[in-house]
């Protein structure tokens, strides 16, 4: 599939990037990242590996989808040249802005780019970074191509993203944050009851929804998980892998929208840890994030 013809790409894409022009806090949808307890326990150590491996490369960094900035500007605050690219001139805005309150403006540079069509320097950098970024691409493989093409030889990839989950264990999670009270009351979720096919939707049927006209995907972020499963083989097809892990089972994200203490939620995913670590190591559950880092051939 090559996706949607033109017109129709314009308009999915211009719908995308006011997505995330207005992407904010959801208090009706609260996330495992919005509580500082919760994001340390299940997201901050895959993300200071993640920061660590493109530190290490010296840069100069291109960030890809780098939304708000905070990944570049603390790279710039290490000491590396970084070039951040997003989708959405709002966010580029507030990156600019971030870089300029933070004294780090000569060395983060953020410009508006759409990710699937936009060209790239070659051999311009040392590092190629994108942390949830790439599962909202379209076309994948060829940007995997250009990034390889703007790394300098010995260059690495870094990524941290979203590689998708079981139809089971969506449904699961589905059903408890259907069943079990949560931040939204029961009307309220019962009228996002249409969201449920965009949700278990593989990769393969949502690139499938696009070359019908689009029904079955996320109303507001129309590439909402467009690419998912497919994130590991293509960088291993294009780049030699060096270190490559899961993490972050699809389940965690119901404990947050539980209407209980934040306590109790907390304490609730501290358990669902314990239980999931020594069972994820045996290869027994899966986790729905992956950390790829990976050399230019």
């Amino acid at each position: 599939m090559t996706g949607p013809p033109d017109d129709r790409y314009a308009e999915l894409i211009a719908r995308e990037a006011s997505h995330w022009d207005h992407s904010a806090v959801d208090p009706a949808n609260p996330q495992v990242w919005d509580d500082p307890v919760m994001r340390r326990a299940v997201i901050d150590g895959p993300y200071a590996h993640l920061l660590a491996r493109a530190t290490a490369t010296g840069g100069p960094a291109l960030e890809l989808g780098c939304g708000d900035g905070d990944l570049s500007l603390e790279l710039a605050r290490r000491g590396l040249d970084v070039t951040g690219l997003d989708l959405s001139p709002a966010r580029v805005a507030r990156a600019r802005d971030a870089a300029r309150a933070a004294g780090v403006e000569a060395r983060a540079r953020f410009d508006v780019a759409d990710l699937n069509t936009c060209e790239l320097p070659r051999e311009r950098f040392a590092c190629v970074v994108a942390h949830d970024a790439l599962h909202h691409i379209l076309h994948l493989g060829p940007l995997l191509d250009r990034a390889a093409a703007a790394l300098r030889p010995g260059g690495r990839l870094v990524v941290s993203d979203f590689r998708g989950a079981g139809a089971l264990e969506k449904l699961a999670t589905a059903a408890v944050v259907a069943l079990l009270p949560t931040a939204q009351p029961y009307a309220a979720k019962w009228r996002l009851r249409g969201r449920l096919r965009a949700l278990l939707a593989s990769e393969r049927e949502k690139r499938a929804a696009l070359e019908r006209g689009g029904a079955g995907l996320h109303d507001a972020s129309p590439f909402e998980a467009i690419t998912q499963e497919s994130i590991l083989p293509a960088i291993a097809a294009r780049f030699d892998v060096v270190e490559a892990w899961t993490f972050f089972p699809f389940w965690y994200n119901a404990v947050p929208k539980l209407r209980a203490p934040l306590a109790l939620k907390r304490a609730v995913l501290a358990a669902a840890q314990r239980i999931d670590r020594p069972l994820h190591r045996r290869g027994w559950t899966r986790g729905s994030y992956v950390f790829v880092e990976a050399a230019r051939r």
